[in-house]
């Protein structure tokens, strides 16, 4: 129970006393489950629970079943463990809206909170108009772990549905290398070609990782425009 932890050591306490900011993972989560169980106190249950993952982010990928077999961990406290992750998943990109496309900066600062917990890749299309205002963000494919399927006359669909004058598109590496693959220049550059024979331009594809790779400012591909 919580009130088995020394008072120095509390998470309530100390972020009422210093902020939020200053709890680790393992407080934060203490916090969300608010008890421990009748061999653990709440710190120690808070720890098993961020120590059983390789890292903080797969947490986002834990099942309730696989949070119910942790030792201690009923159905309630999974599902509140679960709503919490999903609830700031939800604030961080309801947060970051793209309404002009200025840089490929810009549009890593707005997909790097969004795609950072992802451990497959998801190919992502910016629909824009004549003056670069956005006008619809669209999910195209989720891949493998290490791959995205690419499909191109799917863009083009969308593209031509929304009268949309460019295309900027935006893949994940969940390796954390924005590095491209053969893939995915190759998948690129027959795009941009088929792009260009509707009329569409392309303005970039960005890939995300730790950092961010721009294929417009790091290639040739896109000298066709």
């Amino acid at each position: 129970m919580l009130k088995e932890v020394p008072s120095y050591d509390r998470p309530r306490e100390k972020a009422i006393k210093y902020g939020v900011k200053s709890l680790s993972m393992v407080e934060l989560m203490a916090i969300v489950l608010r008890t421990g169980s009748k061999d653990e106190n709440v710190i120690e249950l808070a720890k098993k629970i961020i120590y059983s993952c390789d890292e903080f982010r797969l947490l986002n990928d834990l099942s309730l079943n696989e949070l119910t077999k942790i030792k201690g961990i009923g159905p309630t406290k999974a599902i509140t463990i679960l709503a919490a992750i999903e609830m700031g998943i939800r604030i961080i990109a309801s947060k970051n809206e793209i309404v002009f496309y200025h840089n490929p900066k810009e549009i890593f600062d707005y997909y790097y909170p969004k795609v950072k917990l992802l451990t497959k890749e998801h190919l992502y299309a910016l629909f824009l108009n004549t003056k670069g205002v956005l006008i619809k963000e669209q999910l195209i494919t989720q891949g493998t772990i290490s791959s995205s399927l690419f499909d191109g006359k799917d863009i083009l669909k969308w593209a031509l549905k929304l009268s949309a004058s460019a295309i900027i598109l935006v893949h994940n590496h969940p390796s954390g290398d924005p590095t491209p693959s053969m893939a995915d220049l190759k998948a690129t550059t027959g795009f941009v070609n088929q792009a260009k024979i509707m009329e569409i331009m392309v303005l970039d594809h960005i890939i995300i990782g730790n950092d961010f790779y721009s294929m417009k400012a790091n290639t040739k591909i896109f000298k066709v425009f």
